[in-house]
């Protein structure tokens, strides 16, 4: 299915309206599924897909044949990082996590919105520079944090990036997403359900109480959410303080 794009992406839509004017006519909706993939490691971008409400996953392979997830994309930004940065080539595979909607802008409109718009250019930057951020937080919170607190603080993120309180979120993605054994994502969920924070059956999650699952979460959920929030205000960018603040659609 593909449709001409209105609105969904904060980024994208974060832009002047003389930016979105020039670009409408080149982009388009498209609806991806699950594991659908995006780019193979060492493909040429051809585009630079900005999802709206799916979730796109950026993998690592091991030369056991392994495979673990490094990354996730939403809302907030878009999957091609490293094409805002030069680099010509998909350096890791990547696909879709979370069945949804995307927004897909030619690689040659985002390099010439790269270099003819300046409020472009520095929304990119600072998407670029809130996900090496939230990279790194990660990372500590891997190290610091127990499973109980990871586990809401993603199912907090994909509520935020799907923009509604029910999803289709497995205990394998949840698992994958994590980093961790299906059965220890199994239990997490379980103890969540308990305290009445969500719902959850037969790969559906559903956000009973977000008050309670935000506080189950661990500090990583707050900052992230706030980087990318912040990588969006610009004196040059039109900005919309309520819309945004939520990190909601």
């Amino acid at each position: 299915m593909i449709a001409t794009y209105l609105y969904g992406n904060r980024l994208l839509d974060a832009r002047p309206n003389r930016d979105r004017e020039r670009t409408a006519a080149g982009m388009h909706v498209r609806t991806v599924k699950r594991r659908e993939p995006s780019h193979e490691s060492g493909d040429l971008f051809g585009h630079v897909d900005f999802p709206i409400d799916a979730v796109l996953s950026v993998f690592a392979n091991f030369v056991n044949g392994e495979v673990c997830q490094v990354g996730t994309v939403g809302c907030e930004g878009f999957l091609e990082a490293e094409a805002a940065l030069e680099v010509d080539a998909a350096r890791r595979p990547s696909s879709c996590q979370v069945a949804g909607r995307i927004v897909r802008m030619p690689i040659e409109t985002f390099r010439e919105e790269l270099r003819s718009s300046a409020p472009f250019a520095r929304i990119v930057r600072r998407n670029v520079s809130a996900r090496l951020f939230s990279a790194e937080q990660f990372t500590a919170c891997s190290v610091k944090h127990a499973l109980l607190e990871r586990c809401a603080r993603c199912i907090l993120m994909t509520r935020d990036r799907v923009g509604r309180d029910d999803f289709a979120l497995t205990h394998d993605v949840l698992a994958t997403m994590l980093g961790v054994r299906r059965a220890s994502v199994s239990v997490a969920a379980e103890k969540l359900q308990q305290l009445g924070a969500i719902r959850y059956r037969r790969g559906i999650v559903v956000v009973n109480d977000a008050d309670l699952l935000s506080a189950a979460a661990c500090e990583c959920y707050e900052t992230s959410k706030h980087a990318f929030a912040r990588s969006l205000r610009d004196d040059d960018v039109a900005f919309d303080e309520q819309l945004y603040a939520g990190l909601r659609v």
